[in-house]
């Protein structure tokens, strides 16, 4: 008897967290790219109820749909992780073309987030309004995109995050990027990507 319950330890120790990893990487990759997910937990049997000492996301040429929730609940997850290391590259997230996203969290500190990309002022606009429901988005996208000739605006994120009970929230860091406030954006970047976890 003994000996079958130490076999089963075992065997969810080896198994459990490549199953998690598995379900992670497919809903990454759904729309394309490439995706590596560790998953770290003792005992592992913890992972069941999404609980564990570590995970960490390895991922390039992602095409992340953007959450149109009010106020999604989306850091829930993660904050059940005591470590979290999350690297994605060559992504697209909504209007932004990231090259390069890091969201890193160790015990109870805050996620420092640190990301690279680029957009256009047009596609930021249209983004804009059609997330706050403004209505002729798409025409006001046009008009702007005709107006700066579609100009490539560089995006450049590094802040520190909080989990309001899940929800993304920007504690430090912040500023512009063409005309438009840093903290929304990093908001919704973050949760484009912390929902598929």
């Amino acid at each position: 008897m003994g000996a079958a319950v130490v076999v089963v330890l075992l065997a969810s120790q080896i198994f459990l967290p490549g199953i998690g990893e598995g379900v992670i990487e497919d809903r990454l990759t759904e729309n394309g790219g490439i995706a590596e997910a560790s998953l770290s937990a003792k005992p592992a049997a913890r992972l069941l109820w999404g609980d564990g000492d570590r995970i960490a996301i390895d991922a390039t040429g992602l095409d992340l749909d953007v959450t149109t929730e009010d106020d999604p609940v989306v850091l829930d997850d993660l904050d059940r992780f005591d470590e979290v290391e999350i690297l994605i590259r060559e992504t697209q997230i909504g209007p932004v073309e990231l090259s390069d996203f890091i969201l890193t969290r160790e015990g109870d500190e805050p996620y420092s987030l640190e990301a690279a990309g680029v957009s256009s002022v047009s596609a930021l606009a249209e983004f804009g309004a059609e997330t706050f429901d403004v209505p002729g988005s798409d025409i006001l996208g046009g008009i702007i995109g005709v107006a700066t000739g579609g100009q490539e605006v560089d995006v450049e994120l590094d802040m520190l995050l909080e989990s309001d009970d899940g929800r993304v929230r920007v504690i430090e860091g912040g500023g512009e990027v063409a005309g438009f406030p840093t903290g929304p954006l990093a908001e919704i970047i973050t949760s484009a990507i912390a929902i598929e976890l």
